[in-house]
């Protein structure tokens, strides 16, 4: 019963509609109603372009945000997933 509380707040939040109405319109059009059609500004739901620029590139989001400038090792240049200018082990280094 909390768990399905949780999702009606969330629900909420998100459509900013109430249940009632959210079922009255995922009813009405059930294809373009559902959870991927407010998922689009995800990361990993995101279509190419300005986007991703926040997650791939030199100027992608680092692990220190603004202050992780000097200390990026240069061997990561941003063109793998997950590259957020830390390692520690130096393991992509290879």
């Amino acid at each position: 019963a909390m768990f399905s509380m949780l999702g009606y707040y969330v629900q909420a939040l998100v459509t900013r509609q109430g249940p009632v109405e959210n079922w009255a319109s995922h009813i009405a059009d059930p294809t373009s109603n559902n959870l991927f059609a407010y998922t689009s500004d995800l990361a990993m739901f995101a279509s190419a372009g300005d986007k991703l620029a926040a997650w791939y590139g030199p100027d992608r989001n680092k692990w220190l945000g603004p202050y992780s400038e000097a200390s990026t090792p240069a061997y990561l240049t941003g063109e793998l997933p997950g590259d957020y200018g830390w390692d520690s082990a130096g393991l992509g280094a290879d």
